[in-house]
């Protein structure tokens, strides 16, 4: 490695799964800093992630090891033998295991440990668990995808305001230039509205509220909704299904290689979480291909999309609002195209690869000096 640059270790890990695009801006962040010719990056991640020959293209080298837990006394020991054998000046930490594991490692080394956010909620002063994550006296630095995140992380947080800091996710137009997923398998009526929500059966995602919303919606608009994420044959997603005002126009389609796209063939996304939310790269990647949102002020999505001018914003688990708000868009085409130009235009100037690349860069210096 160049001694006159910084050496930064990080742990970011994406192993194989159909369903994750495999382009994370994690790696376009991390391959941005490598090409500055400021920054020498090292990737850990486990032997079977999907990036490493992506990460060799760009000049990035790769170590291997499998952290399987929160605390890993394996994998501490790993990351303090890589940190002391290559004298990184970084080590830059991007899921929860990896800051357990990497904060316990840089103990008593002089490493400066970087860590990242993405999400609000579950950290908290009274909870011990929190002192081995986000609350750990050994980082430095706490990146947080959204300015609400980093709001409230710092309720929980003592000492130093200015460990944190918020650098919103990088995303490039490019990535979701394929064409828009083909609908025509559903026999969708000719005059159908689609909305598509992205996102897993956990409670906090609401889409239980989104089925509440439905009947709130006036029953004369052919109003048909896509649901990606949760296996058609969990008997927890038909119980919900139920509760819909029109369940035959609910579309469980399942695990997808092509969510983003199925955003891009729907005339909205919509994603009605209740709680703990980051910034949604669900959303992020239907505002990419031009199309309006509505969520919820949860989060950092309320930073994503722009009230009235790029989709609508609604209270957590409301469904009246949330049933008007998706109403207006679908009896609206012009709207639709209106907000969805706006949220493309977002995506390109506030929420880029290189403002996401410049910001950290920043950081990198900060702590290097």
């Amino acid at each position: 490695m160049a001694k006159n640059k910084i050496r930064a270790l990080a742990v970011s890990d994406y192993v194989s799964h159909s369903n994750v695009n495999p382009i994370r801006p994690e790696a376009a962040q991390l391959i941005g800093l490598q090409e500055s010719g400021e920054v020498d990056i090292t990737v850990l991640c486990s032997p079977g992630s999907v990036l490493i020959e992506y990460y060799g293209d760009h000049g990035i080298g790769t170590v291997t090891h499998s952290i399987r837990k929160k605390v890993s006394l394996d994998a501490m020991r790993f990351i303090r033998a890589q940190v002391r054998e290559h004298n990184y000046d970084l080590l830059h930490l991007f899921n929860s295991k990896a800051i357990c594991n990497g904060a316990n490692a840089a103990i008593g080394l002089p490493v400066k440990v970087i860590a990242y956010r993405g999400q609000t909620g579950s950290i908290k002063r009274y909870d011990p668990a929190s002192y081995l994550n986000m609350l750990h006296p050994r980082i430095d630095k706490i990146i947080c995808v959204a300015k609400a995140v980093e709001e409230d992380l710092r309720q929980q947080l003592w000492g130093n305001p200015d460990k944190l800091v918020t650098i919103y996710k990088g995303h490039d137009i490019s990535w979701y230039q394929n064409p828009p997923a083909d609908l025509s398998g559903l026999r969708l009526p000719e005059d159908a509205v689609t909305v598509s929500l992205v996102a897993n059966l956990r409670p906090r995602k609401g889409l239980h509220v989104l089925m509440e919303a439905t009947r709130h919606i006036s029953p004369d608009l052919p109003l048909h909704l896509l649901l990606v994420g949760a296996s058609p044959d969990d008997p927890r997603l038909h119980e919900q299904l139920a509760a819909a005002a029109h369940p035959e126009r609910v579309h469980a389609l399942g695990y997808r290689d092509d969510a983003p796209e199925v955003s891009g063939a729907s005339d909205m996304v919509v994603l009605p979480t209740t709680k703990r939310e980051g910034l949604s790269r669900a959303i992020l990647e239907g505002m990419a291909y031009g199309r309006p949102a509505v969520v919820t002020s949860t989060g950092g999505n309320t930073e994503l999309v722009a009230d009235g001018k790029s989709g609508f914003v609604v209270p957590p688990s409301d469904p009246v609002a949330l049933g008007k708000a998706i109403e207006k868009l679908a009896r609206d085409k012009a709207l639709r195209e209106r907000f969805g130009a706006e949220a493309k235009r977002r995506i390109q100037t506030l929420f880029n690869v290189e403002q996401g690349v410049a910001k950290t860069l920043e950081v990198y210096r900060e702590l290097a000096a």
